[in-house]
């Protein structure tokens, strides 16, 4: 890519040369106190090539007299030779305003506002009225602002026009040129430089465009001798210089690319152009902030100078710093639309960020144009292996390996796609030919091994690690072979390939975190912090670390420790994005609601075009209740990811929560047409349309997601819910019984169940669960709520039974052992204490544990236990009836019989009948 860079678009070499500012350090004394006299000496330098040394006479000149018109506007035209094209434009408009009319003035305006990129200005102020001998050059300039401003028609017949009136005029012909070329008429471009040439061959533009040309076709020697004659002409041409240091710089010539810019600076200073050049020089050699300080320079002095900003992009994006580089790519991107090395960096940067839709949206356009370019299909490749898109990332993939067949990236990358779709078989195949090309490198390694693997070959993994080991035994080897022993269900193996790895580096991340994640297992958690500490304390400003032990922490529920470290975490990182996304959780989680706004506002702000930090500060907006402001947040993210229906069913979720169902079904319908098959844009629409009781379009919603997908099960199940919501029972079970036959699935199997249940088909509906459980044993909501309804039944040791299945797949399931408490107690069975006590143990704080702990111990007199318990449960839940009842029953029991009344009459004077409404009311009448 780097060459690339350096070969920028043709108005990006002119700003080169507009903002090649030159920093004479301190004014010469001159004898001549006369003006005029130093006008005169300056006309020598400028004849003799000597710009420096006129621009240095010309300042004392002025110094002298401010209103001396010549010497402002010798001192402009200068400038515009030297390429300072805002120094010239001030000091011709100020020899204007004193008076000066000299012949082409208009023309030397009109070159300093070209140079800077403004063509509207040109076009509004430098009209085609010209004297006769001006008219060619006037009508050149014209033709180039518009073909700076994108209009290529207008450009080329004003073009013809001026070579029409002067047949070989050098401006018109290179203007030409550049529309020949960006139509790949490259053959066209040459011939025309080459007349232009032939007409003028001491014209420095002329070379320096036939240089340009010679070095696109690859031929760096003749593009040098054209450099080389511009020197022999002006010896003190400082760009002639710096081109000279780029063909260096693209040869990798980086000594004599650095030779050449020294001489650039000796004549012209630390101008803008030097310091781009060193940097340039520096981020070939990979000296990224060497390179960043110089553009910084750059930048500093000239916000808008194109080529440090996209050069800025890409030392930024080799930095790690994200946000930094798409700030600066994007302005780049926002003047240069479709830039080929641009797109390429902003794709990179959110594939990285994990946003493959972002990256498809720049590149898809550029596929057609670029066809044969590697780097582009492969990039393409990448983003569509992110999507989940694994035949379309095999395509891309094979198209690179067709143009580069011995890229083992570009088979490692194929393998992974058809890992993704399935074929395993060919995946592995790829994997061995990268494995052949790279002499087994690790990345191909490690996917060969994983391939192994996932085809459940543990034993051909070994081999394939191994063979790594014997070709060079490293830390990522070794925690390879501990994996693959892992997966071999020998931890005594994994933990000593794992050690090895740390012995070969210490801190080797991924072996330290696979050995903490065995402590783990083995339910030791504090031999894991241990571990991480340890290292801690060998690396204080590992951020890796930190963040591992927040995970710890917060595993352990430990939330203050897990913010402290994080907090820690981003004091030595505070530009790293996924950190800072981690605290914003955090916060979140903690009930931090300022915080967690305060930070997803600045990741947003330093990272304007990434989903997830536009994603996290809608969710902050979303805690705060600003649901206004969440929307907008949103509505961001929607422009981030135009391919993704996420965003639009948010915005609808929480237009829907403010009542305004216009404006949630308007954006369900728009998320429809990106995905129309989404499920979940079908099932809102649809519960919003019942709502509303406009049961026939909620019908159509799930008629149109059959045809749509006639095989799956959705559509029937979303036609099932419309007819269940008018109580067509029949219909209803109808619909379920079509997609349950499409997708057999627990949760649809409780819809037809209440159907027939409905339909007063209960035995039926119980014959159906028991065949379903045989089959699906471990189906934990299934069980729950077929034991809620033997619950409800009182049929409770039916309910015993599916709830103790529920504690075979799910032993700390808290709701099942709550309920097989409650139902042990009804049936007297001695079980029931233990089940609550289980239940409490894991979930201190649930009401209905609470509740169910405190009655088990009311009905066994143990009420100095069970009052405390209930007034909990009661203080968390204050309309739960039951718990009004069982507190009341406690209190009357210890002989309060005030502060019994006292919740028997709030349980009474509930609105809602509870079911124990009749008990509480005779227990009333005894107190």
């Amino acid at each position: 890519m780097s060459r690339t860079i350096s070969r920028l678009p043709r108005p990006l070499a002119a700003a080169a040369i507009a903002l090649a500012l030159l920093f004479a350090a301190v004014l010469g004394a001159c004898k001549s106190g006369d003006p005029a006299a130093l006008v005169a000496e300056a006309r020598r330098h400028r004849a003799n090539g000597d710009l420096r040394a006129a621009v240095i006479v010309l300042k004392n000149a002025i110094q002298l007299d401010g209103a001396h018109r010549d010497a402002r506007l010798l001192l402009g035209e200068v400038y515009l030779a030297q390429g300072d094209a805002p120094s010239a434009d001030k000091e011709l408009r100020r020899a204007r305003q004193l008076g000066a009319a000299a012949p082409g003035l208009q023309l030397l305006l009109g070159r300093a506002m070209l140079m800077q990129g403004q063509h509207e200005r040109v076009l509004a102020e430098i009209g085609p009225a010209a004297p006769a001998a001006e008219l060619p050059a006037i009508l050149a300039l014209r033709a180039n602002a518009h073909l700076g401003s994108g209009d290529k028609a207008r450009a080329d017949a004003l073009f013809a026009q001026a070579l029409g009136l002067q047949a070989n005029l050098p401006e018109a012909l290179l203007g030409l040129a550049r529309i020949a070329l960006d139509g790949n008429r490259d053959a066209e471009a040459a011939a025309l430089v080459a007349r232009a040439l032939a007409a003028h061959p001491d014209d420095v533009e002329c070379l320096r465009f036939h240089a340009d040309l010679r070095r696109a076709a690859g031929r760096p020697a003749e593009a040098l001798a054209a450099h080389e004659r511009i020197l022999a002409l002006q010896p003190y041409n400082v760009q002639a210089r710096l081109d000279v240091a780029t063909l260096h710089i693209d040869g990798a010539r980086f000594s004599d690319a650095r030779q050449a810019i020294a001489a650039a600076r000796k004549l012209g200073g630390a101008s803008l152009a030097v310091l781009y050049a060193d940097a340039m020089v520096d981020f070939r050699e990979h000296k990224l902030k060497s390179a960043l300080a110089s553009l910084q320079q750059v930048l500093r002095v000239a916000p808008d100078y194109y080529p440090a900003i996209l050069l800025a992009g890409a030392v930024q994006s080799g930095l790690g710093a994200t946000g930094q580089a798409e700030q600066h790519l994007q302005k780049f991107l926002a003047a240069y639309p479709g830039d080929l090395y641009a797109t390429k960096l902003m794709s990179a940067l959110h594939v990285r960020a994990d946003a493959p839709q972002s990256a498809l949206a720049l590149l898809t356009p550029l596929l057609a144009r670029y066809p044969a370019d590697v780097e582009l299909l492969t990039l393409a490749g990448e983003a569509n292996l992110r999507a989940r898109r694994f035949d379309a990332a095999s395509v891309l993939f094979e198209q690179a390996l067709a143009l580069a067949p011995d890229g083992a990236a570009l088979h490692t990358s194929l393998a992974l796609s058809r890992l993704g779709s399935g074929d395993t078989g060919r995946a592995l195949a790829e994997l061995e030919r990268a494995s052949a090309l790279d002499a087994g490198g690790p990345r191909t390694g490690l996917l060969l091994v994983m391939a192994h693997l996932r085809a459940n070959k543990p034993d051909k993994a070994l081999a394939a690690v191994q063979d790594m080991e014997r070709r060079g035994d490293n830390p990522l080897v070794q925690n390879l072979k501990g994996g693959i022993h892992l997966a071999r269900r020998d931890a005594r193996l994994a933990r000593a390939s794992f050690d090895k790895a740390l012995l070969l580096e210490p801190l080797y991340l991924p072996a330290l975190a696979n050995l903490a994640q065995l402590d783990l297992v083995e339910r030791k958690p504090a031999a894991a912090r241990q571990r991480y500490e340890a290292a801690l304390r060998k690396a204080p400003r590992n951020t890796a670390l930190l963040d591992a032990l927040a995970g710890l922490a917060q595993r352990e529920g430990r939330a203050a420790d897990a913010v402290a470290l994080l907090e820690r975490a981003r004091q030595i990182e505070p530009d790293s994005l996924p950190l800072g996304l981690r605290l914003a959780d955090l916060y979140a989680r903690a009930g931090s609601k300022d915080k967690a706004l305060r930070l997803a506002r600045t990741l947003q702000t330093a990272n304007p075009s990434n989903p997830q930090a536009a994603a996290m500060l809608a969710q902050a907006h979303v805690l705060k209740q600003d649901l206004d402001a969440a929307i907008e947040a949103y509505g961001r993210l929607a422009a981030l990811l135009p391919a993704s229906p996420a965003p639009l069913l948010r915005m609808a979720s929480l237009h829907s929560e403010k009542q305004d169902d216009g404006a949630a079904l308007a954006l369900l319908r728009q998320a429809l047409t990106i995905e129309p098959a989404s499920f979940e844009a079908q099932m809102t629409m649809i519960n919003i349309l019942l709502r509303q009781k406009n049961y026939a379009e909620a019908r159509s919603v799930a008629l149109d997601a059959q045809q749509r997908a006639p095989a799956s099960a959705s559509g029937y199940k979303l036609e099932g819910d419309v007819h269940a919501a008018q109580g067509q029972h029949a219909a209803a079970l109808g619909a379920w019984e079509r997609a349950f036959s499409r997708k057999p699935d627990g949760a649809l199997l409780i819809q037809i169940n209440g159907a027939l249940r409905a339909l007063g088909r209960s035995a039926e509906a119980d014959a159906r669960m028991a065949a379903w459980f045989r089959e699906h044993p471990a189906d934990v909501p299934a069980r729950l709520y077929y034991a809620s309804s033997k619950l409800v039944a009182n049929d409770h040791k039916g309910a015993i039974a599916h709830l103790e299945a529920v504690l075979n797949a799910d032993p700390d399931n808290v709701i099942a052992l709550n309920d097989l408490a409650w139902a042990c107690q009804q049936a007297g069975d001695a079980r029931a204490l233990a089940y609550a006590e289980r239940a409490h143990a894991l979930a201190p704080g649930n009401p209905a544990v609470l509740d169910t702990l405190g009655w088990i111990d009311v009905e066994r007199g143990n009420l100095a236990r069970a009052l405390p318990l209930l007034r909990k449960a009661n203080s968390l839940a204050p309309a739960a009836g039951n718990i009004h009842f069982h507190l009341g029953t406690a209190l009357a029991r210890s002989g309060d019989k005030r502060a019994a009344r006292r919740e028997l009459e709030r349980l009474l004077a509930q609105p809602q009948r509870s079911a124990h409404h009749e008990q509480a009311a005779a227990l009333l009448r005894t107190l």
